[in-house]
């Protein structure tokens, strides 16, 4: 299903590891990578990885507090489409993504309480 029929995917760390049945977060990345043209695979604190035609970019999670994760994968996934369908760079699309989830997980709720084109720079 994921090689014919999906364009970009998104995944957290625990569903791509699951999804290609492996304890390698390496091995899931190269077998996503074989299957489709874009991968965006987030790891919580440790950032994520914006994988497109063979070329890896790693994302820098944006620090805050956690309060909580209600909406973290959705946001982030709202980010980077925005970002992408701007023609922005992959790294760039992951770093829109991070900022609204980061956003989203410093307080209560799923939806952003705070001015996201100004937390982009784009404001």
């Amino acid at each position: 299903f994921v090689k014919e029929r999906t364009d970009i995917l998104f995944a957290n760390e625990t569903e791509i590891l699951s999804l290609y049945e492996t304890e390698s977060f390496g091995d899931a990345l190269a077998a996503a990578q074989r299957e489709v043209r874009v991968a965006v695979l987030t790891r919580s604190e440790k950032g994520s990885i914006v994988a497109v035609d063979g070329q890896v970019h790693e994302v820098a999670a944006v620090p805050t507090q956690v309060v909580d994760t209600t909406g973290a994968g959705d946001a982030y996934a709202a980010g980077f489409l925005a970002a992408h369908t701007r023609g922005l760079p992959p790294g760039e699309c992951g770093r829109w993504g991070s900022v609204a989830a980061a956003e989203v997980i410093a307080h209560f709720g799923a939806r952003p309480q705070a001015d996201l084109k100004a937390l982009i720079g784009q404001g």
